[in-house]
């Protein structure tokens, strides 16, 4: 987007865009070349985006780690395309992983998302092919879409101004300092051409006489068996999904380790370094152990 600035203006973080799986596809990269991969998925919440969820923390990884943070199709400066006939899960995730390629990552990456973006990674553990390409997990309020809160629902709308988008900023983060350029940043890619229509496509309503049947969604079962190391990061003061979410996953994925933080829906976002520091110990534990 001409005139954007990126929320960190450190020269470690590189921003890109080019032409993958013929859809244009805004990333940011950083760290050493020949560090251990780490991919960065944002959150879905309107204006989401690399920058905007993860800002103040690639920096951070980009220390020691190789870092790359696309913008999900549909949202940020990537293509404002998406598919209907498949979860808005597959989509994105068949396209993350033709990024990689392009980029020549082929060994297991380490994943790490937030709230849509985590639930993109607990997902991607569900399909055996993409499993084989991952090192770990990290998600932070996501939970695959199992359950939700009562708060939830009053994110999914949005008219336009500032005062809406910082309501919703409000359900994801607690106050922090960087809220106005938080704000300032989401509300550019909110109000990008096409985004809009991207977020309210699946939920457009079906006239009776064409409406199909789906299938039961069998997650979170389908990641019973799964042995790929996970942390699950859940906010304190998260009201967008039910508290204990972590130790409900921790049914399926018994090697996960849980740990809860003094936040809202966002840490990343409103405590960039704790959250790292959170993460980084996980990495780091992992990489040391040849697990990477």
């Amino acid at each position: 987007m001409e005139g954007f600035t990126l929320l960190t203006q450190t020269p470690v973080i590189t921003e890109t865009t080019e032409v993958i799986a013929n859809l244009e596809t805004r990333f940011l990269t950083g760290g050493p070349t020949d560090g251990v991969p780490v991919v960065f998925l944002h959150d879905g919440a309107w204006g989401g985006a690399a920058d905007v969820t993860w800002g103040d923390l690639l920096p951070l990884a980009a220390e020691k780690f190789r870092v790359i943070a696309p913008d999900l199709l549909g949202y940020g400066g990537s293509a404002k395309s998406i598919r209907l006939d498949v979860s808005p899960f597959a989509f994105r995730l068949t396209h993350l992983f033709s990024l990689l390629d392009h980029l020549g990552i082929t060994e297991p990456v380490h994943l790490v998302g937030n709230s849509f973006g985590g639930s993109l990674t607990l997902r991607a553990l569900t399909n055996p092919a993409l499993r084989e390409r991952i090192a770990s997990v990290t998600t932070i309020a996501g939970t695959g879409g199992a359950w939700r809160g009562a708060d939830l629902a009053k994110i999914g709308d949005f008219d336009g101004t500032p005062e809406r988008l910082e309501e919703i900023v409000d359900f994801l983060c607690e106050s922090f300092d960087d809220k106005s350029a938080q704000l300032e940043a989401r509300m550019r890619w909110a109000t990008a051409p096409g985004h809009f229509a991207c977020m309210k496509a699946p939920h457009t309503v079906v006239p009776e006489a064409m409406k199909v049947e789906r299938p039961a969604d069998p997650y979170p079962g389908n990641l019973t068996g799964v042995t790929t190391p996970a942390l699950l990061i859940e906010g304190k003061d998260d009201t967008l999904f039910e508290s204990g979410w972590s130790t409900n996953l921790q049914e399926f994925l018994p090697q996960a380790k849980a740990v809860v933080m003094d936040s809202k829906h966002s840490p990343n976002i409103s405590q960039p370094t704790q959250t790292w520091d959170v993460i980084n110990e996980f990495l780091t534990d992992l990489t040391k152990g040849g697990k990477a």
